[in-house]
């Protein structure tokens, strides 16, 4: 089974987020836009640099306890959904889809779980090269359970990272220039608009002017990996529980 195949879904959220930091660099200070000067969003974030309020975005997300994200992304042509609670314990849960097939994902501290569909195991049995008796053996013995990843690979640095709030909204010290556009709307809320370019990708984070300085919502448009992802309920409870145990699949069993 491949572990790649395993954390694609995670690993593009993190990537996209990520890019939101890299922009992050201290720069001389940029336009407010051209939002109306009575608006609530022409007086939030007076005097700071469009580089200044992406850092406290940033600052502002690393703090949470916990949030939903939201989003699709498409990369080397294979286009996926996902939709996830995440707490800062590290704990999340959620579903994301590519290709036609769908998985949940559960993290319950350093104990990973998968649950797939059909689908999505005989794409996975096919990327990891086995054969398709092989592939079939494995969906069959999948079929509506849970798959409990192996406690080394629960630990590595690379377990879905849309898991750990802190490394997502880590401090990036590559440097990017940032503009501030003009002011917008989120699902009611007021926000100003930053954009900045990543080689061929065009980035825009939103920020609320209202409130805490949330990140909103992040786009990627252009470059290789361009997608959209909505950030909400913060702070809301998140409680993620293990699958029963008779649900779950001993990854020893797949050995061999």
């Amino acid at each position: 089974m491949s572990k790649r195949t395993l954390m694609a879904a995670a690993s593009l959220c993190a990537t996209a987020v990520m890019a939101l930091t890299a922009c992050g660099g201290e720069k001389k200070a940029d336009g407010k836009g051209s939002g109306d000067s009575n608006s609530a969003t022409a007086e939030a974030f007076k005097g700071l640099s469009a580089a200044q309020i992406s850092e406290k975005a940033r600052v502002a997300m690393a703090k949470l306890d916990s949030f939903k994200v939201k989003g699709a992304m498409s990369t080397d042509g294979q286009h996926m959904t996902f939709d996830f609670a995440v707490a800062k314990k590290g704990d999340c849960q959620g579903t994301f889809t590519t290709g036609g097939a769908s998985a949940e994902i559960r993290q319950v501290g350093d104990a990973a779980y998968m649950k797939g569909d059909e689908k999505f195991w005989q794409q996975m049995g096919g990327e990891d090269g086995s054969s398709s008796k092989d592939t079939d053996a494995l969906v069959e013995m999948l079929k509506g359970r849970w798959f409990k990843m192996p406690a080394q690979d629960a630990k590595a640095d690379d377990k879905f990272p849309f898991c750990d709030i802190e490394t997502m909204f880590e401090k990036d010290e590559k440097e990017g220039h940032l503009t501030r556009k003009e002011d917008t709307e989120v699902n009611g809320t007021p926000a100003v608009t930053l954009t900045g370019k990543d080689g061929a990708a065009t980035q825009t984070l939103l920020v609320a002017a209202k409130g805490e300085p949330y990140a909103l919502r992040m786009t990627v448009k252009g470059g290789k990996e361009p997608g959209s992802f909505d950030f909400s309920a913060f702070n809301e409870p998140v409680t993620v529980t293990a699958p029963p145990a008779g649900e779950v699949m001993d990854p020893d069993k797949l050995k061999g």
